[in-house]
């Protein structure tokens, strides 16, 4: 079992849902967690009514919404005569502290931090690996990657949005990454959540390659692996 842990402060549900179609479209079984301020992945599925919705199947992987702790959804699983261990990968969306576990954040074997180029996220993003470092008492050698979203064309360069995290608890690791975002892109997501789907084939190329590279980051796949699972995605139907 592979565990990815990416968290922020802003918003990221469409990075999250592409990761795992992708993921799933290898024949992959994946669950992606809830562990959202707002929980808005109900909303994705369609059936954001319910507010006792648990684990559902959408778009060949599992989501795990309305839980208030990790711990939680692992008992869920246990219950129902299932495991984490069942699945190949299970991502977590976060954005509160108090959501994960200590063992599961030493437990992942891809941490990430997540940004867009907000000033005020940048800012209050180191003081949030900081109060996790002391209220999760995790080592400060724990390595993290570095991701950001939403990237424009601007004079804002990614070396100058990092100097915010300059001093952060932990330790960076790997190639800093750029998703960029275009009007393309944005419609994508848009028609996505309204017809509650994952469709990634009408992305704009350049967001698919930045993509692709995520992927292989995360799972040490070669270039080849990473770009046929993502044409795989593209043409997969729930």
């Amino acid at each position: 079992m592979h565990i990815w842990m990416l968290a922020s402060l802003c918003e990221k549900h469409d990075l999250m849902l592409y990761l795992c179609k992708i993921l799933a479209s290898t024949g992959k079984r994946v669950l992606l967690v809830d562990g959202t301020l707002q929980q808005k992945y109900g909303h994705s599925v369609g059936d954001h009514r319910h507010q006792s919705l648990r684990i559902v199947e959408f778009e060949g992987f599992d989501i795990a919404c309305q839980f208030v702790t990790s711990t939680a959804v692992e008992q869920h699983l246990q219950v129902n005569g299932d495991s984490m261990e069942g699945y190949d990968y299970v991502l977590y969306d976060l954005e509160t502290l108090h959501f994960a576990s200590r063992n599961l954040w030493l437990a992942a074997e891809v941490r990430v931090w997540v940004s867009d180029y907000e000033r005020y996220n940048l800012e209050r993003g180191k003081a949030w690996l900081e109060q996790l470092l002391a209220e999760q008492e995790l080592p400060p050698e724990l390595t993290f990657h570095r991701m950001l979203i939403n990237g424009v064309d601007c004079k804002l360069e990614a070396h100058y949005l990092w100097a915010y995290l300059e001093g952060s608890p932990f330790t960076w690791t790997g190639e800093s990454l750029i998703l960029p975002w275009d009007e393309l892109s944005a419609a994508v997501k848009l028609e996505n959540e309204h017809h509650h789907r994952v469709e990634l084939g009408h992305l704009s190329r350049n967001y698919k390659k930045t993509l692709c590279r995520v992927v292989q980051q995360f799972t040490g796949w070669e270039r080849m692996h990473s770009r046929r699972a993502m044409k795989a995605a593209g043409r997969m139907r729930a």
